[in-house]
């Protein structure tokens, strides 16, 4: 039987919130919630995708606070993983084990789409159910304000104990997604020089951190960190944060993962300088390029064992069955399909699409399979609704539960991605059918049957085409929709203050810039 619904406390509840160091600060969303109030009563229903609420249980007094009973709840984010690149998505490789295992003891969804293509404003959304031009935490020089509530906050407000374990630059508490978290773990092995290189973590193209990120072998810090934090025994219930970066680039698994899926390769490619490797193109010899897709499998599967050391500790201590566990990545990468490598240049499928499997025995039936399309900022809605807590309005997602259930979603799921980054100024809107991506600081835009061609090769850009006609008007509806979340959420982007060596290094590398603003 579920448990009662219950209203997230975080927006009624108190005036003060005693945060992980003991401190006493006036609770900001407390003092935001009156403003919000009259804002949702201006935005749509039908925009916000708030699903009706189930009844309360007459006679059941609401429960404010979580005790030991209530479900543990395991966010796993593996950076950078392709769907289209596990065994559980048709991959021919084997390159997912574990990964398959939870996919067949839950929910997969086929067709989930992040909110851009690279790393901090996809953990954004993640954690606020926000797109990223209304979270605003768009670029290495911009962080989520305080005025926005994470899913770490909305849980530590209700009882929960809070953790999360990370492994990738731009997921540093300078850039505000650590709020919430009662602990959070730096787990790579540059903490040092990151301290040293800004005081807000910046990134410089080049620069001695981007590097020590770019070669760092993380996953068996986080894996021991996250091993002693459970041994300890943390208070339950609890909400636990894994972030897992060896799947970003550059492709250097160790071995013998290094060699597993193509033990024959004699060639010079070895996976390092991924990005500044100059030799490493759309003309690169395609034996070579074939090799570095193979080591990029073989970080997924060096990645894959260590969720599989993750989930097994879990059921060493009598928590895996008892518990929420969702595993997503952030965004995907390019292996030239459109031209680019990497990430963070384009909105493309094979950038925006992300797995996203969600395990909870007793109410997601083992084996589900999902065909319709979700969102990174469905995620922290999703969560909620599981643990019998009413999803607030003010977040753009909407709670999958209904599609867990067999039921259809309250709302359609138009997605949106969005990437101002570098001097680019991209928005995509997506349906399982149909996208447009536009330019946005020209308004030029293309769009794609993806019924009929998946891989975005046919571009569609005369205005009379039906399938343009019917993505322009995603967009209008898209546009309006967003304008109207950005009313609501009026909390700039913190803008951090660097080392002025520092930020003119940063522009004449082109990595921060006069970029035009998102409208």
């Amino acid at each position: 039987m579920s448990r009662p619904r219950t209203a997230v406390p975080i927006l009624h509840r108190r005036a003060e919130v005693i945060w992980g160091d003991g401190a006493r600060r006036p609770d900001r969303v407390a003092r935001w919630a009156a403003s919000a109030a009259l804002l949702l009563s201006l935005v749509p229903l039908a925009l916000v995708g708030a699903c009706p609420r189930d009844e309360e249980p007459a006679g059941e007094p609401k429960r404010l606070l979580a005790d030991a009973s209530w479900p543990n709840v395991v966010l796993i984010s593996i950076d950078t993983l392709r769907p289209d690149h596990l065994s559980c998505y048709g991959y021919a490789r084997s390159t997912s084990p574990n990964l398959d295992k939870l996919a067949g003891e839950g929910a997969l969804f086929e067709q989930a789409v992040s909110s851009t293509s690279w790393t901090l404003p996809a953990h954004a959304a993640l954690f606020t159910g926000l797109a990223d031009t209304v979270h605003g935490a768009l670029d290495t020089d911009k962080a989520l304000a305080e005025g926005h509530v994470t899913l770490a906050e909305r849980l530590q407000a209700v009882g929960y104990t809070t953790a999360g374990f990370f492994s990738g630059p731009t997921l540093y508490p300078a850039y505000g997604l650590g709020q919430g978290f009662d602990t959070y773990v730096d787990c790579t092995s540059y903490a040092q020089l990151s301290a040293e290189e800004v005081s807000m973590p910046g990134i410089a193209t080049g620069g001695p951190l981007q590097r020590a990120a770019m070669a760092d072998i993380s996953s068996p810090r986080v894996f021991e960190a996250v091993h002693k934090w459970l041994a300890d025994g943390p208070r339950r219930p609890f909400f636990l944060f894994v972030h897992l970066y060896d799947c970003h680039f550059d492709f250097i698994p160790p071995a013998p993962y290094d060699r597993r899926f193509d033990p024959d390769y004699h060639g010079s490619v070895t996976g390092r300088d991924f990005i500044y490797d100059d030799t490493i193109n759309a003309r690169m010899p395609k034996g070579d390029l074939a090799h570095l897709i193979a080591l990029y499998d073989g970080e997924i599967a060096w990645t894959d064992a260590h969720v599989g050391k993750i989930v097994a500790d879990l059921e060493t201590h009598g928590l895996k069955d008892s518990a929420l566990l969702i595993v997503l990545s952030d965004h995907g990468t390019e292996f030239f399909e459109h031209g680019q490598k990497g990430h963070r240049h384009t909105l493309y499928d094979e950038v925006i699409r992300i797995p996203l499997l969600v395990r909870f025995p007793g109410r997601i039936t083992p084996g589900l399979r999902l065909a319709g399309q979700v969102r990174i900022i469905d995620v922290a809605p999703t969560v909620l609704d599981l643990l019998g807590l009413t999803v607030p309005p003010e977040l753009m997602g909407q709670t999958l539960v209904p599609l867990l259930e067999g039921r259809e979603l309250a709302q359609e799921n138009l997605a949106v991605s969005e990437l101002f980054t570098m001097g680019r100024a991209l928005r995509a809107f997506r349906r399982p059918d149909r996208k447009l991506i536009r330019q946005e600081q020209t308004g030029e835009a293309v769009a794609f049957h993806l019924a009929t061609d998946p891989a975005e090769r046919n571009r569609l850009t005369d205005p009379s085409h039906i399938v343009v006609q019917a993505a322009l008007r995603d967009a209008e509806k898209a546009g309006k929709w967003l304008t109207q979340f950005r009313q609501l959420w009026p909390v700039p982007a913190v803008v951090p203050h660097l080392p002025e060596k520092v930020r003119e290094r940063l522009q004449s590398l082109g990595y921060i810039g006069e970029e035009e603003k998102p409208k």
